[in-house]
């Protein structure tokens, strides 16, 4: 058992002793269609470390459920922290895991608008505090959609009890921002604008100006599919990390 929040300090102090690496799960409390939880980032994100701590043996702190979100402001029980506030509380965790001995951190990040924040974090543990900090997503590289078939297969496969597939939906995104056609995601031509899910999407089910996303056809074994590669490859990534070399993984210094 590697979750720090349900072991004691003794085992706590062991498992430490044992590894400088620790896993920092964070997502998001925020809208993700009208069929899934609105946890669903920072349940993932949870499970997801969950599944590399047990199979490496590496700590894995509380996950912090609440992110950068509030472009999801319109949605009831979207929740969300300004980016600031999240940077200053991420680094403080990993400073606090630091005290104890931790000095290689992943943060297993499920949210998409919490990267920016935890990369300058990591910036910042690696370059100021002589801690390696790295951000892992925690769902495929390349997987589409927000609350489509795939983040919805997901969620199947780790707590589909959460999920109620009566209530997924089919939604064509909006293709116009006013009198100006949308491309991709948020583009406006060559611009780029900062977007809330309502410009998109009636439903919160998001993925292209245009296009249909589809929900309906997520099933829990896409979801597996999905994962379990990904989980493998997580597990590869931290094993070479507890083999590492700290002072190799941290930046020169300059002239």
């Amino acid at each position: 058992m590697v979750q720090l929040a349900e072991i004691s300090w003794e085992d706590a102090a062991r498992v430490l002793k044992e590894s400088d690496v620790a896993l920092i799960p964070v997502g998001s409390t925020e809208q993700h269609g009208p069929h899934n939880p609105l946890g669903t980032d920072h349940l993932v994100a949870a499970a997801f470390s969950r599944a590399i701590g047990d199979r490496t043996g590496v700590a894995v702190l509380p996950v912090v459920p609440i992110g950068v979100s509030e472009h999801h402001r319109q949605f009831p029980g979207s929740l969300w922290v300004p980016p600031p506030v999240f940077r200053d509380y991420m680094r403080s965790l990993a400073l606090a895991a630091a005290s104890h001995g931790v000095r290689k951190v992943v943060f297993i990040n499920g949210h998409g608008g919490n990267t920016a924040s935890l990369i300058e974090v990591s910036e910042d543990l690696r370059r100021h505090n002589g801690v390696f900090a790295a951000v892992l997503v925690a769902f495929p590289p390349g997987m589409e959609g927000h609350a489509g078939e795939a983040e919805t297969s997901v969620n199947l496969y780790f707590h589909g009890h959460l999920v109620d597939m009566e209530r997924a939906v089919d939604t064509k995104q909006k293709d116009r921002l006013g009198p100006i056609e949308m491309q991709g995601f948020n583009r406006i031509g060559p611009a780029s604008f900062p977007w809330d899910t309502i410009d998109l999407s009636e439903t919160g089910v998001l993925g292209s100006a245009g296009k249909t996303i589809r929900s309906t056809t997520a099933t829990k074994e896409i979801g597996r599919e999905l994962m379990e590669p990904y989980i493998e490859e997580a597990c590869e990534l931290i094993e070479r990390l507890k083999k590492a070399d700290l002072d190799k993984l941290l930046p020169k210094s300059h002239k």
